[in-house]
């Protein structure tokens, strides 16, 4: 009994082995009505930096990878990444998805830039051009958008859309919309405002007004553009409504929200709930299967991509697996091991060659991802992009693939070491020469390997499929591959006279710009005052303790009335305090004293007369050198009363005569 049982362990643990990985697996209950036990993997992908997607284009739309100074030829479906420039030509137009809920458009002639592209926030340039963006899902404080323009900078405060026109070479302003309830706050090199929904700004960049503004209703310059924009996103929010987040998969995988519109959701009993596509959606392409229609194309830092050539194939081809279930193709969310995130991948395939071709099919279900692209050398482990831990990244939520067959331990290693030939068709291998890998979809070629060959490919086993063939890099691409994919320069770059500088300040690191320019374009490095509701004075409190109205936008020091400045004082002379101080005789009154005064009868103060304060007689032996006291002419609040007036019948005493008369 205790050897079965010890046996059953030792097969446990060691079937992360089996499986070809050396990251550990934790199985774990999902809460549900009908709970089962799901594999979940702390596995993290070699390469997280976030990515992007063309998710519409029309017209000439072209791209060029960071570091490099070749375009290529943009294609929908295109993953995008940090660093790379997007141009529009005349009469096109591209959207790019950075998520569920956030798509930014181009329209024609229009540069942009990717400058940060962050689970912690995204960053954009557009030096020339116009873009709108609608943020249908925005959270400030999970992360920020921020737009750069010429010598402008427009921060995202809440959903919305905004557009931001940066005009064509030499023009010396640039305008910004917003619209949909949405909030941004505007920065110029020496300015900074809020500029709230239903209102556009202009601002002047260059010449003789640069630094003004102008306000007005955004509606006011809506045009063509505008109205392709409503349409776009009436579309979008269909499908993210029909869509089903956090109910068969997670917010990470997004793209999803274009599989209800091409296929079905049905349960199975080995997978749980899957996505099926129509007959329509894959009638067009004959012999249709995963990964047989569309190109690899070099994206750093993760190598080989594929681009699939069908509208919906985005989630499908980077996230989940695509496996082989009574007769049809369908594709599940997440593998037999779910990870704690769900990372986008390249391509979720297995890689092999066969004499001179080099072959490929969907990765199996219960197989873990292998990065082929690994010998390359690229970033690893989050050292530019991504954090499996960054806030707003869900873990797998949705628990609807939890009816997944409980396995025993025997079970899943026989999925795991069963070659794919007994569980997926043959016609699932693609095959390409050698010479001619990273070239689009031949005409007139499907990419089907002969019989032989693909039961060949898929009889493998498992080692063998993890020893992949040495692709070439991107710098080794071959001249025809080259071909295929490059571009002459966009026509908007051509014409663009420079460098064109944009943002209100110099963007430093991955940070956003929006507190740092705030600080200093509106407040002016100086502490802002209270929030609203709050009420500071900046008066000692009045005697009937009502509140004093703020006022100024930041602390000013203020002096009251009742504070004294301390000022230079005159110089007094003293030279009349030398005079030798000698006691009075009996009965005589020092010269230099006043003569005491009789007060007035009324002894209540004037009321024009200040309080008087007498401080008591000093007790001090010492001699003292005082200035002697003035003789002043009493002041008019002084004078004697009526009845002690003289008689007007009397002349005063100075003016009777020596006799008294």
């Amino acid at each position: 009994m205790h050897s079965r049982r010890n046996s059953i362990w030792a097969v446990i643990l060691l079937l992360p082995l089996l499986a070809g990985t050396a990251v550990s697996a934790n199985f774990i209950n999902v809460p549900g009505n009908d709970p089962r036990n799901i594999a979940v993997d702390d596995y993290v992908s070699d390469v997280t930096n976030r990515v992007a997607r063309v998710s519409f284009l029309t017209g000439d739309v072209r791209v060029r990878r960071g570091g490099s100074s070749d375009w290529e030829r943009a294609t929908l479906n295109l993953p995008l990444v940090e660093g790379d420039e997007i141009a529009t030509d005349a009469g096109a137009r591209c959207e790019i998805q950075f998520g569920p809920a956030t798509h930014l458009r181009l329209a024609e002639n229009s540069l942009l830039t990717l400058a940060t592209l962050k689970d912690e926030g995204i960053a954009v340039s557009l030096p020339q051009g116009i873009l709108s963006l609608h943020e249908a899902d925005f959270d400030k404080t999970r992360s920020y958008f921020e737009i750069d323009a010429p010598q402008t900078t427009i921060a995202v405060e809440n959903e919305g859309t905004y557009r931001v026109d940066s005009g064509q070479q030499g023009e010396s302003q640039v305008r910004v919309a917003v619209t949909g309830d949405g909030e941004a706050r505007v920065y110029s090199d020496n300015s900074g405002f809020t500029l709230k929904s239903g209102r556009s700004a202009t601002l002047k960049v260059s010449g003789e007004y640069a630094g003004e503004l102008e306000t007005n209703d955004a509606n006011r310059f809506a045009d063509e553009f505008d109205s392709w924009n409503a349409d776009r996103d009436a579309v979008l929010a269909k499908r993210v409504k029909d869509a089903y987040y956090d109910k068969y998969y997670d917010r990470d995988i997004y793209g999803a929200e274009d599989l209800s519109d091409n296929g079905e959701w049905i349960h199975t009993r080995k997978y749980g709930y899957v996505w099926r596509p129509y007959s329509s959606a894959v009638d067009q392409y004959t012999a249709w299967s995963p990964y047989r229609y569309g190109q690899w194309r070099w994206l750093p830092p993760y190598g080989w991509t594929w681009v699939g050539d069908e509208p919906w194939g985005w989630a499908t081809y980077h996230y989940g697996r695509w496996v082989w279930d009574e007769g049809y193709w369908v594709w599940s969310p997440y593998g037999y091991y779910r990870n704690q995130r769900s990372w986008w991948e390249p391509a979720l395939v297995i890689i092999t060659t066969v004499n001179s071709n080099i072959c490929w099919y969907p990765l199996p279900y219960d197989h873990h991802y292998h990065n082929y692209n690994g010998h390359h050398g690229g970033p690893r482990h989050n050292q530019v992009g991504q954090s499996s831990t960054t806030a707003g990244n869900p873990t797998p939520s949705p628990t609807e693939n939890s009816s997944t067959p409980i396995l025993t331990p025997d079970q899943r290693t026989r999925r795991v070491t069963t070659p794919p030939l007994l569980n997926m068709p043959p016609t699932a291998v693609v095959s390409v020469p050698a010479s001619e890998f990273g070239l689009g979809r031949r005409r007139g070629s499907t990419g089907v390997p002969p019989l032989a060959v693909a039961n060949a490919v898929l009889a493998k086993d498992r080692d063998t499929i993890l020893s992949p063939p040495i692709l070439p890099s991107g710098a080794d691409l071959p001249a025809k591959v080259r071909k295929e994919v490059a571009v002459e320069r966009p026509t908007v770059v051509t014409k663009m006279d420079g460098v064109v500088r944009t943002g209100a300040a110099q963007r430093m690191n991955d940070a956003p710009l929006d507190n740092e320019l705030r600080n200093t374009r509106i407040f002016g490095d100086r502490v802002p005052l209270p929030a609203s509701g709050e009420v500071r004075s900046i008066r000692p409190a009045a005697s009937d303790n009502s509140e004093t109205r703020k006022t100024g936008a930041v602390e000013r020091q203020h002096v009251f009335r009742n504070e004294q400045k301390t000022h230079p004082q005159p110089e007094i002379d003293r030279s009349r305090e030398t005079r030798k101080y000698e006691p009075a005789k009996s009965g005589e009154t020092p010269p230099f004293l006043p003569t005491p005064r009789e007060s007035p009868k009324n002894d209540s103060p004037s009321k024009h007369e200040s309080p008087r304060y007498d401080p008591p007689p000093r007790n001090d032996p010492s001699p003292r050198n005082d200035p002697p006291p003035r003789n002043d002419p009493p002041p008019k609040s002084d004078r004697p009363s009526k009845s002690d007036a003289p008689s007007k019948s009397e002349p005063p005493a100075d003016k009777k005569g020596k006799d008294g008369r």
